[in-house]
């Protein structure tokens, strides 16, 4: 029960001073990036505020598994060069006991990133897509002249001055096409924004469009055009969840990265549990204290790794949880087992 205790506050007095920072500086960029991509669209400091709690989980993914991990060496590694470590082991307590004391903790943890990587993250990322288009429903725009990267559903959006409230002077459309097969560019001299029943229109008037499909480049003139945005909300259910995550094995390449780097990196605390034995229990008496560079290293390494594989090898990256479960096992019998 001492042990456990000591443990467990070497590692909290570690682990949360690094979570708020990084949680802090993972915020601001957060909230910049929403500035970005609501770029055009009028926010209350409520709708920032619920925007913000869409992207907590992506947020803290990847900052609750590297801190955690980070934690538990530098907690070892405190009690080690504090020579603590070796009054435990003087009195019987053996490296498998600190196993035992931070095993749930590892599977609670990697519990919570899968939570968060498999089935919070996608229906947030939903539920704040669907709020911008309820946004947008409501014709609460605010199309700044002069302003690039507005954006009106898949179009980006220019104008040179703006009359009233929903009418815009010199406007120039271009579809955001991500295959690039397929791309649109209108200009127009003036243009009204409207919501006729839930479906949002852009009336164009006096200008010209000009339509790209793969080799064929078409282009007309136009007195009025019409531009429909059809904004229906959907609810992202039990059912879609399962789609979503299922589509990596049919054929979906860029789902199977996705999954891929979540699962690798949502399994991280637990696979790691043996380097955290291997880098934070070193003999004062003998070893320099180099568990900031332990921590960088095989941090880094293991999620550039990560994101190698999964972007060249998605489906062969899910077995790294597992390769380095084993070579995390080899070095702690090597180095730890035998000597403690």
């Amino acid at each position: 029960m001492l042990l456990r205790r000591y443990i467990l506050k070497s590692i909290s007095e570690m682990f949360f001073p690094f979570f708020f920072v990084l949680f802090f500086i993972s915020s601001i960029i957060l909230l910049l990036n929403i500035a970005v991509l609501t770029n055009g669209v009028k926010l209350s400091v409520g709708d920032l505020a619920r925007l913000y709690y869409y992207g907590i989980p992506a947020n803290t993914f990847f900052v609750i598994a590297l801190t955690f991990y980070s934690a538990c060496i530098l907690g070892l590694s405190k009690l080690s060069y504090d020579s603590e470590m070796l009054v435990f082991f003087s009195l019987g307590v053996s490296p498998r006991d600190i196993i035992k004391i931070l095993l749930p903790l590892c599977i609670l943890v990697s519990f919570i990133l899968l939570m968060f990587s498999f089935v919070m993250t996608p229906s947030h990322k939903n539920a704040y897509r669907n709020f911008i288009a309820h946004k947008t429903q409501e014709i609460d725009i605010d199309l700044r002249p002069g302003d690039f990267g507005q954006k009106i559903g898949d179009w980006l959006i220019y104008i040179d001055s703006k009359q009233d409230q929903n009418t815009y002077l010199g406007l120039v459309l271009y579809s955001d096409s991500t295959d690039q097969i397929k791309e649109n560019f209108i200009i127009a001299k003036k243009g009204i924004i409207r919501n006729e029943q839930g479906v949002l229109e852009l009336i164009l008037y006096d200008g010209e469009a000009y339509f790209y499909d793969k080799e064929l480049l078409q282009r007309t003139e136009f007195k009025e055009m019409i531009v429909r945005n059809f904004l229906d909300e959907s609810n992202f259910s039990v059912q879609d969840l399962y789609e979503y995550w299922s589509s990596a094995f049919m054929g979906d390449s860029k789902q199977l990265k996705r999954l891929s780097q979540s699962f690798c990196t949502s399994l991280f605390p637990l696979v790691s549990i043996f380097f955290m034995l291997v880098f934070g229990i070193k003999n004062p008496r003998f070893h320099k204290n180099y568990s900031y560079f332990y921590v960088l290293g095989s941090g880094s390494f293991y999620l550039i790794t990560m994101y190698l594989f999964s972007m060249k090898y998605p489906f062969l990256s899910l077995f790294l949880p597992l390769i380095w479960l084993i070579c995390g096992w080899y070095f702690y019998h090597k180095y730890i087992k035998r000597f403690y």
